[in-house]
């Protein structure tokens, strides 16, 4: 079997190859994609998700198995809006499904300018935020529905704001008469590119853009093709994000246009005066089988939590570990393992001691079932194939009653290496390669898994349920690779 280990986390690269190793002892693992054979027996890959098209072609060409930890597509749940229209359309027909109450009223809303928010508000499929906002402006704040605004497709907290009015929320947006100023013009190209690595965001769906493209005949891609790898460097280049977000500034709307506006949850139960929510990992393996990890972890802010009318600092209100220095969750203890953390057994007094399981219970079900929509409303955009498999990042939150909430969806989930969280995700990596090599069939005689993929807890398995995938290969959308 050969295997090639770059993930987008490169201090797990080393830990994930000694994990394969233990299992599949004759693995001849790649360190240079470039030397990589076009075409192998059997193949495993863990790629960082920009260069997925020629991972993709070296996983066509196996000539008896294969494995590479992405879908073609997933944006189904890695898109905010997106992941909306998939529990709308779940719930629309199944109103006694877990979703039905347990994801935040989401209104999905296309913006562009400040001038013309009331147009966007009005055009929305769901007219239960504009209503909520004109109610909103008879009531004093403390006594008002609170929104949280998103962008659809950028991540690491960027963009995030919080509104309970209309001229809040067009507050936020960009003006069609911006005012630039004339030295911005005058700046150079080095100045610029410096200007974008201090100021951008990473888009939340790195390379697979140029995957949409599903296609079933036969074709190969030549990695030593000078010309194509050229191409493949310009799209790259091309996909670079102009976003950028200046503190308590105005949103680039005029080129992001596609937002949430999510119902802000006021009553949480802070843990040590912070707000929190709980991170769970669900391994999502071929067509289809989710596993949740069964260690969480508990995400705090840097700041103490009061309601948004009386603080409406982000780094308040939001526990997007984004939003703070290294220095600052390392000194914090901001990502704690969930079930260790000190907290009162009283916290959730409706729940007693035993919230804590409640929670994951709560947690299983409503991921289970979320796989399930999105594979079975939007498979266009959450393309499963037998060949692959991914690891998302799910946030839920906790309410004063128990009751979690869904957050929000991420792919390519970040590790770091401190306090709980770098165990954790080591005993995280070992449970994915047990189970995936399984999946390849690679059972080992000599090594006992059955500890380690005890960790990774099966909530779906839809693998007779879903209709017959006609998916022979994948390959890129542009022409140009072929």
């Amino acid at each position: 079997m050969h295997v090639y280990i770059g993930s987008a986390c490169p201090w797990l690269d080393e830990h994930i190859k000694g994990f394969i190793q233990a299992r599949v002892p004759n693995a001849v693992f790649f360190d240079n994609f470039e030397d990589f054979p076009l075409e192998s027996e059997e193949n495993f890959q863990w790629c960082d998700g920009w260069e997925l098209n020629r991972n993709f072609t070296v996983l066509n060409n196996a000539k008896k198995t294969g494995l590479i930890n992405a879908y073609p597509s997933s944006d189904a749940l890695a898109r905010k809006d997106y992941l909306a229209r998939v529990v709308d359309y779940w719930r629309a027909k199944r109103p006694d499904s877990i979703l039905a109450t347990h994801v935040p009223l989401t209104v999905r809303l296309s913006l562009d300018y400040a001038e013309y928010v009331d147009e966007a508000l009005t055009a929305a499929d769901d007219l239960t935020l504009l209503y909520g906002l004109e109610e909103n402006e008879a009531l004093e704040p403390k006594d008002r529905t609170w929104w949280i605004l998103k962008p659809a497709l950028v991540d690491c907290g960027a963009g995030i704001r919080i509104f309970s009015t209309v001229d809040e929320l067009a507050g936020y947006l960009e003006l069609a008469e911006y005012e630039y100023d004339d030295d911005e013009d005058e700046s150079t190209e080095e100045e610029e590119e410096e200007k974008w690595e201090k100021n951008s965001v990473t888009l939340s769906l790195p390379g697979l853009d140029s995957l949409d493209g599903l296609i079933t005949t036969a074709s190969s891609l030549s990695l030593s093709d000078e010309k194509a790898k050229a191409k493949q460097g310009q799209l790259m280049r091309a996909k670079k994000p102009q976003y950028v977000f200046k503190a308590n500034g105005r949103i680039p709307s005029a080129q992001m246009r596609e937002f949430v506006a999510q119902q802000y949850v006021v009553a949480i139960p802070p843990v040590e005066g912070k707000k929190w929510h709980v991170r769970a990992y669900a391994l999502s393996v071929g067509r289809l089988k989710v596993h949740v990890f069964r260690e969480l972890l508990a995400l705090l802010a840097c700041e103490n939590y009061q309601p948004p009318w009386e603080n409406p600092s982000l780094r308040s209100s939001l526990t997007n570990t984004a939003l703070q220095d290294e220095d600052e969750f390392t000194e914090n203890e901001s990502m704690r393992d969930f079930w260790s953390t000190a907290v009162p057994e009283d916290l959730i007094p409706s729940l007693g001691k035993n919230w804590k399981d409640n929670v994951w219970d709560q947690i299983c079900e409503v991921t289970g079932d979320l796989f399930r929509a999105a594979a079975h409303t939007m498979a266009d955009k959450f393309t499963t194939v037998d060949k692959c498999f991914e690891l998302f990042a799910v946030d839920y939150l906790v309410d004063t009653k128990g009751q979690i909430w869904l957050l929000e969806v991420n792919e390519t989930p970040a590790f770091y290496n401190h306090g709980k969280a770098g165990p954790l995700a080591l005993r995280l990596m070992e449970s994915v390669v047990a189970v995936t090599l399984e999946h390849m069939g690679k059972v080992s005689e000599e090594k006992d898994d059955a500890e380690v993929r005890k960790r990774l807890v099966k909530v779906l398995d839809e693998t007779d349920k879903l209709p017959k995938s006609n998916i022979a290969e994948i390959l890129p959308e542009d022409s140009s690779f072929c």
